[in-house]
């Protein structure tokens, strides 16, 4: 009952009063979210959901990521600290009461920045003329000598000599591993350009497998675009898939939409080299049987006019010189004939001696003492002398510093065979110490 005058109070429950905010933060629909990432530990062991938060000078605010969407939502690679572009939309843990963020799309907050930087930069460029079509030079058609500048092992490199390999054609290919990706390789492209100038191949194939923005950006880097424009070889760019761009695409002498795409521009004269040749075998041996049958026609008329022809001595004079015409024909044509078939031969030969099989042996055994290589330096090499990996579990990497695993903690050693759980009992000097706090969530 209402005391006198006062309006009777409308009260909900909480459960409704729940519902009724879900639905507000509903309408709101989708948000962008710009802010730190904090307390980051990956995906959570069993379900595969992120839990974790995005604070900013003023607040943090609980995010989760479910397991279902996150191939597709995460766009680069969390960390702590890292400055994050994050969309999704707010909910509300009904049980609890808690509001957090549910993430469908995670980026590196610098991706925007990079876009900008691109446009800005091909505008500077464009300006200076770099790009211009007047100062491209055109590929030669048929190149023997061709330096290729990508990452090996690698798919791309692997595609490029697969379909150079089946052409058949005389390529000798020099082979210049270079980084394509990370805060050195822009150096490594620009070094490896002007080798390749120095080596004066016929032509110069810069080529990379596809991307996003970030994992291209080493051939947006100004200088890596300016070493491609004043490479005095000309250059074939075939960087990322077709949908993919960088300025190095705009500075080369011609683009290639895939690595195989380039390869087979590169087999495209010799292929129509080989169809010339065999179609000028085809003619040649059909102007040597009309050539014969000519001379038979020519044969079958003196014959015809040896027979009217009555005076023996004349006659004999005609034959003989009917047989002497005709042997010089036979002659001159199997004479002919011969010359052009050698011809042939000659030009079948320059086409198959320079087969890249020599190459390919060669590209084996190097991949041999590479992988000898990559083996002896490997972890598990490292295990068989008796060194051990120490892991805390439910982080990820292994343990470098005493002062991260705190006393008690649980770690996990792995020898060359087999595993150990082991617990820590104290350090030799004094350390950190600190348990971690905990972090709630539901999965």
């Amino acid at each position: 009952m209402s005391r006198s005058g006062a309006e009777p109070r409308q009260a909900i429950s909480v459960q409704e009063a729940i519902a009724a905010a879900q639905d507000a933060l509903d309408q709101m629909g989708g948000l962008w979210i710009e802010a730190e990432v904090f307390e980051y530990r990956g995906p959570y062991r069993g379900s595969g959901h992120y839990y974790f938060k995005l604070r900013d000078e003023e607040a943090q605010l609980d995010v989760k990521m479910w397991a279902g969407v996150a191939s597709r939502a995460l766009r680069c690679e969390l960390a702590e600290g890292q400055k994050v572009l994050a969309h999704g939309r707010f909910d509300i843990w009904a049980k609890r009461g808690n509001l957090s963020f549910i993430l469908d799309q995670v980026e590196d907050a610098g991706a925007g920045d990079l876009a900008r930087r691109f446009e800005l930069l091909k505008a500077r460029l464009r300006e200076e003329g770099l790009f211009d079509d007047a100062r491209k030079r055109p590929l030669p058609r048929r190149p023997r000598n061709v330096a290729l500048l990508t990452a090996y092992p690698s798919a791309a490199a692997a595609d490029v000599l697969r379909t150079l390999e089946e052409s058949a054609a005389p390529f000798e290919v020099w082979l210049r591993p270079t980084r394509v990706q990370g805060a050195e390789a822009a150096a490594d492209l620009v070094a490896g350009l002007e080798e390749a100038a120095r080596a004066r191949p016929d032509l110069v194939l810069l080529t990379r497998g596809g991307g996003s923005l970030e994992d291209l950006w080493a051939f947006n880097e100004e200088a890596v675009v300016r070493a491609v424009a004043a490479c005095p070889v000309p250059v074939l760019a075939a960087i990322g898939h077709e949908s993919d761009s960088c300025l190095c695409d705009f500075a080369a002498d011609a683009r290639a939409k895939t690595p195989t795409a380039a390869a087979v521009e590169l087999c495209q004269g010799w292929e129509e080299a080989r169809q010339r040749c065999a179609a000028l075998a085809e003619a040649l041996e059909a102007a040597g049987r009309e050539g014969l049958a000519a001379g038979g026609r020519r044969l079958r008329e003196l014959r015809l006019l040896l027979r009217e022809q009555r005076p023996s001595r004349r006659v004999e004079r005609l034959k003989d010189r009917l047989h002497q015409l005709h042997a010089e024909l036979v002659l001159a044509s199997g004479r002919r004939l011969q010359r052009r078939r050698l011809s042939l031969e000659r030009a079948g030969r320059g086409l198959s001696s320079a087969s890249p099989a020599s190459r390919a042996g060669w590209l084996r055994q190097r991949l041999a003492g590479l992988g000898a290589r990559l083996e002896a330096g490997s972890p598990t090499a490292l295990l068989e002398r008796g060194y051990a990996l120490v892991e805390l579990p439910g982080r990820p990497g292994f343990l470098r510093r005493a002062a991260d695993a705190a006393v008690g903690q649980a770690i996990r050693v792995r020898l060359a065979r087999g595993e150990l759980d082991a617990r820590v009992e104290g350090h030799p000097a004094a350390g950190e110490s600190g348990g971690q706090q905990r972090q709630d969530g539901r999965e």
